[in-house]
């Protein structure tokens, strides 16, 4: 009962935080949709995705997908955009309603069916969907080996998984790592990043408490993923560690 207690009060946390982080950061998705952050993104969710899509096309239908911790609807309008049809998930309330606002203002919509909810206990049969995928949410997961179970149970036979995390938050357990971050990071501002697309510094900490609480902050990624998605029947897994280098920006390499 007091480890029940305790994950509901880490995922109430989670929740009250980004939605608390709401507005910000979906200016900074606006912000990305729009610039070169975008287009890259383009290219390798294409790379990730079009032969499943081609599948879905050559049977005539529009191809399922699943955006997990969607947030203000980033992957969803990517994928909208290649003609796919998005169920997108998340379970902060005012996430989804910029999510929303983003998708209407794209033209994308009726593309896009939203929900509020748990991303670990998901309201689809199995075998639905011909992508799942999330950017910068397995680290946000109190039982991320369920997680896994149960994204994979929703994916058609011969489907995918397309996820993008990191080590975000390694720091706070290897002095070393911080170090070198802490250099990287010095007399640095996040100029690719607008003031009202920023974290606050307190909001930056209070993340970095949550981070405290969560099982995968010290844990070496992707091998441990790799490891797990190996156990739950996987038939083929790559790990691509060099993604970041088309992917991110200066600041977040520096983090």
């Amino acid at each position: 009962m007091a480890n029940s207690r305790r994950n509901s009060h880490i995922e109430e946390a989670i929740a009250q935080y980004w939605d608390g982080r709401a507005a910000s950061y979906s200016n900074n998705v606006r912000s990305e949709l729009g610039d070169d952050r975008g287009d890259a993104w383009r290219r390798v969710l294409d790379r990730a995705s079009c032969s499943h899509i081609a599948v879905a096309h050559a049977e005539s239908r529009p191809a399922r997908i699943l955006d997990l911790g969607c947030g203000p609807g980033f992957f969803s309008i990517l994928f909208a955009e290649m003609g796919c049809k998005v169920d997108a998930v998340d379970a902060s309330d005012e996430m989804l309603t910029r999510a929303r606002m983003n998708a209407e203002a794209m033209g994308f919509d009726d593309a896009i069916t939203f929900f509020q909810g748990d991303v670990t206990a998901l309201p689809f049969e199995e075998g639905t969907f011909d992508i799942v995928a999330s950017r910068n949410l397995m680290w946000l997961m109190r039982d991320p080996e369920t997680a896994y179970a149960e994204w994979m149970r929703v994916l058609r036979p011969g489907g995918k998984l397309v996820l993008f995390d990191a080590n975000w938050y390694l720091y706070l357990f290897d002095e070393e790592i911080d170090a070198r971050r802490r250099a990287d990071q010095e007399g640095k501002q996040v100029a690719e990043w607008a003031e009202d697309a920023r974290a606050t510094p307190e909001e930056e900490r209070r993340c970095e408490q949550l981070a405290l609480e969560l099982p995968l902050s010290p844990v070496i990624r992707p091998a441990w993923d790799v490891e797990i998605l190996t156990a739950l029947g996987a038939m083929s897994i790559h790990a691509d560690l060099n993604a970041w280098t088309e992917l991110w920006t200066e600041s977040e390499y520096s983090f």
